[in-house]
This record gives C-alpha cells, sequence and structure tokens, in this order.
C-alpha cells in the first residue's frame, strides 16, 4: 500500500504536520482579506476537521491544523462549497501578500489590492504555478513597506517620483530578496517605474526564471549566477 502523495496534497494546500496522520489546511485570501461568511466557514471546519485552532500565516492566510488524513476530502469538500482558497508550498508562486494600500491606508500611494489582481488575471501568474523553486512575491503601498517587499523574491512599492517635475506616483522594484536561514535584501532597481513598467518587469522576471533557474535555484541566486546587469538585459530592461 502506497502512502500519502504529499507533492500533490501540497498542491492542494494541505501540509504535513510533525504529528503523524496530520496535516495543516493552509487557506488564501486575496490579497489577505476574507469575507465574513469565509471566517465563519474556516471557524466551523476547524472545529468539525481540526481541533478549534487557526493560525495566522506570514503570508496572510489562516492555517487549519490538525486534520486526519482520512477527512482531507470531506473537509476540502467544505472549504470548496465555502468559497475558501487553498494556498501552497513548494517550488511554485507563492500567496501574494499585499498591505491595503490607497484603499484605506492614509499613507498608500498607490492601489495594491488592483495591482494584485494585474499580476495574477491579466500576467496569469496566479499563487500554486510551478517553478523551479519557490517564489514570494509582496506590494507595499508606501516606502515604509510594511510587507517586507525588499525581502521577497520580487517585491514592489508605491513612491512618489521627485526627479520628475509632475512628482508623478510609481513603483519602486526589489528583486532576489529572500528570507529563510540566508535572508538577503533585495536588489533595488535604480527607477521609479509606471504600473505598465512595473507588470512588464514582473512578466519577464518570472518567465526568465521559470525557463532558466536550476531546480531549487532561488531568484537571488540565478541573479548571483548571471550578474545583475546581464539578467536584466535578458528581461528587456
Amino acid at each position: 500500500m502506497t502512502g500519502p502523495d504529499y507533492n500533490a496534497l501540497n498542491i492542494r494546500g494541505f501540509l504535513k504536520q510533525k504529528q503523524e496522520g496530520f496535516f495543516v489546511f493552509r487557506t488564501r485570501g486575496l490579497c489577505g482579506n476574507y469575507t465574513k461568511e469565509q471566517l465563519l466557514a474556516i471557524v466551523e471546519i476547524s472545529k468539525k476537521y481540526g481541533n478549534g485552532i487557526m493560525h495566522n500565516t506570514t503570508r496572510q492566510g489562516i492555517e487549519i491544523p490538525f486534520i486526519k488524513f482520512e477527512d482531507i476530502e470531506n473537509a476540502e469538500h467544505d472549504l470548496q462549497s465555502a468559497g475558501i482558497l487553498p494556498g501552497t508550498s513548494g517550488s511554485r508562486i507563492r500567496a501574494t501578500t499585499c498591505c491595503p494600500g490607497n484603499n484605506w491606508c492614509p499613507r498608500g500611494l498607490v492601489n495594491t489590492f488592483k495591482l494584485f489582481d494585474r499580476i495574477e488575471n491579466e500576467l496569469n501568474l496566479k499563487c500554486g504555478m510551478d517553478l523551479p523553486h519557490k517564489l514570494k512575491m509582496a506590494i507595499s503601498g508606501c516606502p515604509n513597506i510594511c510587507t517586507r517587499a525588499q525581502a521577497s523574491d520580487i517585491g514592489i512599492h508605491g513612491q512618489v517620483d521627485t526627479s520628475a517635475k509632475e512628482k508623478r506616483i510609481g513603483y519602486v522594484v526589489y528583486l532576489g530578496g529572500s528570507g529563510g536561514r540566508t535572508p538577503r535584501t533585495g536588489i533595488k532597481l535604480e527607477n521609479v517605474f509606471s504600473e505598465e513598467e512595473a507588470l512588464s518587469i514582473i512578466k519577464g522576471v518570472v518567465s526568465f526564471y521559470k525557463d532558466n533557474a536550476k531546480p531549487r535555484q532561488r531568484l537571488g541566486l540565478l541573479i548571483d549566477e548571471i550578474g545583475i546587469e546581464a539578467f536584466l538585459k535578458k528581461i528587456g530592461l
């Protein structure tokens, strides 16, 4: 008898716990947002299939721990029926983190939710997309960088471009940052980019990374390997 296919379960949002036979389900709220109905459903599902505990993740999701392997199918059905999206693990695009941006934060300069929506739906760079290794994106509405954009593979924050007479609002982009055991700050690109330019950079980076990175090579290590100037040329900058 074969054991569980952990990779397939990861894609569906179920991660193996340290406790034998138990799994954590990692939910995903778009931009970290959940409706009242979704939150109430998560509470009920955690009581029904877990131990009633829920945990907020650093990527703005909610985990439901202590789901038994034999309950995964039923729990997944209830989660899907409630419109609750799964997060993911492994070598994939992870859930993009977003601060509220100018949707309600007084300091927000850009609409982070809009940019997130365009990344997912126009560029089709969705959470769960297979890549050589994990890739994390973070969007902040202003230079406070509450989402730690500089510590993500692709980090973006709103910025006033003071070099221009009209002092337009645009986006600063960081590439190659990461946390983990060997944290590194991403490389800050020089310009303040328009939204269209920022989207073009994101699309080019993910495409080049997907086609050229070695298995389990983070974006920052790929940039180190070929050099930042060569990398920027490869993505069209």
